[in-house]
């Protein structure tokens, strides 16, 4: 009896020691608690609480790729558990910050879960919304525009009677001016080039005659400063040596004239090129009122000497007497 006993004893106990044990139970959200400040802005903590029935050992992780790209967890998920035995009362606490004003909509956040047994899955929290309200100030109201006046009617209110005159007087004094003008430009042109030459004898070469009045020229130029006078000199100075070495009135011919005519009676066309740029320089100096720079001013003096010697004539040597 005691041996039959003892193997009924055994086999319960085999069958309970072996058998399989019960799978665990999937977690359950039995609430969601939002914590609102009172007044929220671009930053603020928000705390959420969710509580949930799980087995003993369950593990719970937060997904936050299921918040909007605005929201942001703040701080890493605090879980507590509260109970004991094969079913407990887990809490998971997070925050989140909004970082844009406005209505913030927030979908339903995705938890994931690990049992014991390391099945794992998803749960879902319900949505939620707050509002972020705009630390900035408010935009300053447009000012609306204003209907215009009413448009005077020319002719209606009659103008001060010394308005006409004054008038008249503006313009009269604009003619006077022009004309003055138009006088004191013409009388440039026709003002004759002063020049203070040495004396030279009749038996001076032109080349000779021309160095004498440029050296003058510089001189006085040096010490006065006066642009027309010394451009003018210059000008007038190529122009009769032309005239003297070459036998042709330089004087009465425009510049491009003069230039042609050099070609023509076969001159160095390097003395040629000189000529012509010299005098269109002297003739913005006297008649444009063109003020080189001082360098450029003593280049073209030298410019007027190079005019001269490139077609001083080279004397021949004098043959030694035959004894």
């Amino acid at each position: 009896m005691r041996a039959l006993l003892a193997a009924i004893l055994l086999a319960l106990f085999a069958t309970t020691a072996f058998a399989p044990s019960a799978s665990a139970e999937d977690p359950v959200i039995v609430d969601m608690e939002v914590n609102l400040p009172d007044r929220i802005t671009v930053g603020d903590r928000i705390t959420y609480v969710v509580t949930l029935d799980a087995d003993t050992g369950t593990r719970l992780t937060l997904v936050q790729s299921s918040l909007p790209p605005i929201v942001e967890v703040v701080d890493a998920p605090v879980s507590t558990v509260r109970g004991t035995g094969q079913r407990v009362r887990v809490t998971l606490t997070f925050m989140i910050a909004a970082f844009a004003p406005g209505d913030i909509q927030v979908p339903p956040i995705t938890l994931r879960y690990f049992n014991p047994d390391d099945t794992e899955g998803l749960l879902e929290t319900a949505p939620s919304s707050f509002t972020v309200a705009s630390v900035l100030p408010p935009e300053p109201e447009i000012p609306q525009p204003r209907d215009l006046k009413a448009q005077a009617i020319l002719g209606e209110t009659p103008g001060p009677e010394w308005l006409v005159p004054a008038l008249g007087g503006v313009v009269a004094t604009l003619i006077l001016v022009l004309v003055l003008i138009f006088v004191r430009m013409r009388a440039i042109k026709r003002r004759p080039v002063r020049v203070t030459a040495p004396v030279v004898s009749t038996e001076e070469m032109p080349e000779d005659h021309a160095r004498g009045v440029l050296d003058t020229t510089g001189a006085s130029f040096s010490l006065d400063g006066d642009y027309i006078e010394y451009y003018s000199s210059i000008g007038g100075t190529v122009r009769r040596y032309l005239t003297e070495r070459y036998g042709f009135p330089a004087f009465a011919l425009t510049t491009r004239e003069l230039e042609a005519e050099m070609l023509k009676r076969g001159l160095d066309r390097w003395q040629v090129r000189v000529a012509s740029g010299l005098l269109e320089q002297c003739d913005s100096v006297v008649y444009a009122r063109y003020r080189p720079a001082a360098v450029r001013a003593d280049a073209d003096l030298t410019a007027a000497y190079e005019i001269v010697e490139m077609s001083r004539p080279e004397t021949e040597p004098e043959e030694a007497p035959v004894r």
